[in-house]
């Protein structure tokens, strides 16, 4: 079948608009999905220039889609037509992470995920009239496309139908990333500090999801070097606001606001080394430093052991937030209409044929979650 996507030619090339072929047939396993929103990551735009995964090329980007069910193969169970749907990132279902409900942490999760199509190696589409194979399944789905085919295992079925598909698409990765990484792996509580360094919307999630503990941390300190999105942050329930382009020098800053204690948890959400080995630096005795954010296939951070020894602090990779989206997805959604979770205060949405325009207001600051809508 005909339909449309936003296809990235070669590593670094722009995002265009245009015509490709789906296969005919869904898989047993598999759902047809019509794309009807999709939010944009920066994961999306690194990876659109990413020289060391050629086989990604062409390719068709986008890992936080929503939409409704088309048609389904016969050995899926979770959905059925017309239901609607968040899609995430894909996973076996059967190895004992899946078990455990640490999908994301699945043994063929790269190969889902990363691996520029199925497992075994075919591609979902290609350009018209019988032309070159598309990368498909980025993510587990490859949602800058109006169709696609997902694994069920990489669908939260959404029973309130009532739910704009713009507010459900950003949950499928950021938000749920910033927020996991904030509830499942720092885990604060009412006398601790916590930081999140970078306030885009997977910093900010971090921080709005701290609403929807009993007691918020006492201290909850935000950095970023744009005034507005540190005002936002501070809207969402920090209680201070640090610009590092002005206070250049993290460890002392935070050693400060701490009172020489140092935070108890902090969230990197930038990739940067120096970013995380200033967190370790500033990090309380017994203190967590987690990284949801990469800089890139090959960034790399350099740790003093002697240091990490005797602070006993930890530093933790924390993927998709180590949430199982099942379950994690709808309580978010929940605390939303409690006004525990206003993410919805973050999202602008951009019809999909200007997604040149909504890359470019997320990376120049003026909009933090672009989503881009299927008409």
């Amino acid at each position: 079948m005909l339909t449309d996507a936003i296809v990235v030619e070669s590593p670094g090339a722009p995002f265009k608009f245009q015509h490709v072929e789906l296969d005919d047939e869904v898989r047993e396993d598999e759902v047809h999905v019509q794309v009807k929103a999709t939010g944009i990551c920066h994961t999306d735009v690194k990876f659109s220039q990413e020289d060391k995964m050629a086989d990604m090329f062409p390719g068709v980007m986008g890992h936080e889609g929503a939409g409704i069910v088309h048609s389904v193969g016969p050995k899926v169970t979770s959905v059925q037509a017309g239901d609607h749907v968040i899609i995430v990132f894909s996973c076996c279902g059967e190895c004992r992470y899946c078990e455990m409900k640490m999908t994301g942490y699945c043994d063929v999760w790269f190969q889902y995920n990363f691996g520029a199509g199925r497992l075994d190696g075919s591609k979902a589409f290609r350009f018209p009239k019988g032309g070159r194979r598309v990368c498909s399944h980025f993510f587990g789905q490859s949602s800058f496309a109006r169709d696609v085919y997902v694994k069920q295992t990489g669908l939260v079925k959404i029973e309130d139908k009532s739910i704009p598909f713009e507010k459900l698409a950003p949950l499928a990765c950021g938000l749920m990333t910033g927020a996991g990484g904030m509830l499942n792996v720092i885990q604060p509580t009412s006398e601790m500090s916590v930081a999140v360094v970078g306030t885009g919307s997977v910093g900010l999630a971090a921080i709005m999801a701290l609403k929807m503990l009993p007691k918020p941390p006492r201290r909850i300190i935000a950095v970023d070097i744009v005034p507005s999105r540190l005002e936002l942050a501070r809207s969402f329930g920090a209680t201070h606001g640090v610009n590092s382009k002005v206070r250049t020098n993290l460890m002392e800053v935070l050693l400060d606001i701490t009172d020489g204690r140092g935070v108890d948890g902090s969230i990197d959400a930038t990739g940067r080394a120096e970013v995380i080995q200033d967190l370790v630096h500033s990090t309380a005795r017994k203190g967590k430093v987690v990284t949801i954010g990469t800089g890139g296939t090959q960034s790399e951070v350099t740790l003093n052991l002697f240091e990490m020894v005797q602070a006993g602090c930890s530093y933790i990779g924390c993927q998709q937030g180590d949430a199982y989206p099942q379950e994690f997805l709808p309580r978010l959604l929940k605390a939303h209409t409690e006004g525990k979770f206003p993410y919805d205060k973050i999202v602008k949405t951009y019809p999909a044929k200007e997604v040149a325009k909504a890359i470019h207001d997320m990376e120049s600051g003026e909009t933090i979650k672009p989503v881009l809508i299927w008409d």
